[in-house]
């Protein structure tokens, strides 16, 4: 139970990190939408923070559908970094020199594979 935390705790505070990313634009100009998904990640990372550290404030349902929304909004990030490899991710307003790399998807399937491994967790809490 207590890896359980320390895995929720590390995917929440990774997730922030990488939505942080989005938010302050480190990747060059993007799409208005790719800040919201940026924001979104950053709340969400958030919340499964801070239910990692306050165990008994909700329920493991709860916690599996935060940290499955975790790994859904992964997806997207993960298929555009590999679609986008090797060329630029500006729509040339304001024009950038940013070249997309799939390797920039990596933190991303972090996330997943630690959401995977939480929501296991908490599966196999509740049935045993």
């Amino acid at each position: 139970m207590r890896n359980s935390a320390k895995l929720k705790i590390l995917v929440g505070i990774l997730t922030i990190f990488t939505g942080l990313l989005y938010v302050l634009g480190i990747f060059g100009p993007t799409e208005s939408i790719v800040d919201t998904w940026g924001l979104l990640a950053i709340i969400l990372g958030g919340m499964v923070v801070y239910f990692g550290i306050n165990k008994n404030k909700v329920s493991a349902n709860v916690e599996m559908v935060l940290v499955f929304l975790l790994m859904l909004i992964q997806v997207p990030a993960i298929i555009l970094w590999f679609t986008f490899n090797g060329s630029g991710i500006s729509d040339g307003t304001p024009p950038s020199n940013f070249v997309a790399h799939w390797m920039f998807a990596s933190p991303h399937l972090v996330i997943a594979l630690i959401g995977i491994l939480v929501i296991a967790s908490l599966i196999k809490r509740n049935t045993i």
